[in-house]
């Protein structure tokens, strides 16, 4: 008598999920990672005379065209770190309570206060704007990194981490919008110089990975991401914006670059120009924002590929 066959399974085994954050190394280079362009940052444009020089003729560009602008423009531009904060706060309040996930609301709200006192014992304490003799005034010393910069930029981020795998590209493109643009009018008020944009949005990526691995580690139903479908067909987030995020950052950082070459490159630079170049205002306005593209792109990037699968 022949032997049946055993029976065929309906379904498959589902694989074990990968959890989220699972490679600390990562997480560790991506930390040393942001603290050595910032330390770079601060070296390049705060601590060489070709530094100071380049962003005080772009901060005097910015100051020259200052003059020129409606008042409804400066208006909004003064408001306009207060008004993303309060969306910011706002969105970041939904969240908490739609969702309930309140230890990860607890460590977001941690990061966004870290990254504001950092930023101001960075510039008040540690950060030492040195007196070179290259005739560039010294009157605003230290300003690197932006307290307002920073508070967008963090505000941003915290609503970043509240959110799931699949939202955080779209919410990472549009945090990068409002915080560039605090940043851009931070630059055109003629409040801070550029690298102080791209210091603070490298103060507030750091803490958001300290807060992104405490908080990938502890919620890992909600930050692993579930199969395709119909519904999701990208369950972590569709890459189109992170494509665009890279994209616009390294545009923005290359135009940056051609801009001061086009206005004559190093050989220009003089603490008393004749004249308020454009190609300089192009030039820091262009710096001012590209860093930020690129970290909220790296970030969107990075918690894609550090969080969870099924």
């Amino acid at each position: 008598m022949e032997t049946m066959p055993s029976a065929v399974p309906d379904t498959l085994p589902v694989r074990p999920a990968r959890r989220p954050a699972r490679d600390p190394w990562a997480w560790l280079l991506a930390l040393a990672g942001c603290i050595t362009l910032l330390l770079t940052v601060f070296t390049a444009f705060v601590t060489t005379s070709t530094g100071q020089l380049a962003e005080f003729m772009a901060l005097e560009a910015a100051t020259h065209r200052l003059a020129s602008l409606h008042g409804s423009v400066t208006v909004v531009l003064d408001r306009l770190p207060q008004i993303v904060g309060a969306a910011g706060v706002a969105v970041f309040g939904v969240l908490t309570v739609w969702r309930r996930r309140w230890f990860a609301s607890l460590v977001a709200a941690a990061a966004f206060a870290g990254a504001n006192l950092s930023t101001q014992v960075l510039k008040n304490v540690v950060f030492v704007r040195p007196e070179l003799d290259n005739g560039v005034p010294y009157y605003t010393g230290n300003s690197l990194p932006s307290g307002h910069t920073t508070f967008a930029a963090a505000a941003a981020l915290a609503v970043f981490l509240m959110v799931a795998p699949r939202w955080r590209p779209v919410t990472a493109a549009v945090g990068a919008l409002f915080a560039t643009a605090v940043g851009a009018g931070t630059f055109i008020e003629a409040w801070h110089r550029p690298a102080d944009m791209a210091a603070a949005y490298l103060v507030a990526a750091l803490w958001a990975l300290v807060a992104g691995w405490v908080i990938l580690r502890t919620g890992a139903d909600w930050n692993t991401a579930g199969r395709a479908s119909a519904r999701y067909p990208q369950p972590a987030g569709h890459p189109g914006w992170d494509v665009a995020l890279w994209t616009g950052g390294i545009l923005a950082v290359a135009g940056a670059w051609l801009a001061f070459q086009a206005a004559g490159g190093v050989d220009s630079l003089t603490p008393a120009p004749a004249w308020h170049s454009g190609w300089h205002f192009l030039a820091g306005l262009l710096l001012s924002v590209g860093p930020g593209l690129l970290v909220f792109g790296f970030l969107s990037t990075f918690f894609r590929w550090q969080a969870g699968r099924r």
